[in-house]
């Protein structure tokens, strides 16, 4: 699922735009309908794969360090 998620959404923006998004799965499933209408082509058979994909390695709680520091700075702001 990986290199498929690599194939789709990297034609336009480098992987880091995915992996420091840490999305709720409601937020991956309208990010997938915005680049869906910016042009990317995700099949509609891989569309729960990805999400599922997306939802487990990229949600709210895989954060680790850089989400922990954005909150704490943004706290302190």
């Amino acid at each position: 699922m990986q290199a498929k998620i690599k194939s789709t959404c990297t034609n336009c923006h480098n992987v880091s735009r995915i992996t420091e998004q840490h999305l709720t799965r409601q937020q991956w499933t309208a990010e997938l309908k915005k680049m869906q209408g910016l042009g990317a082509v995700i099949p509609d058979a891989d569309r729960t794969a990805i999400l599922n994909y997306l939802s487990k390695n990229f949600g709210p709680g895989n954060g680790g360090a850089k989400t922990a520091a954005k909150k704490s700075a943004s706290v302190a702001n």
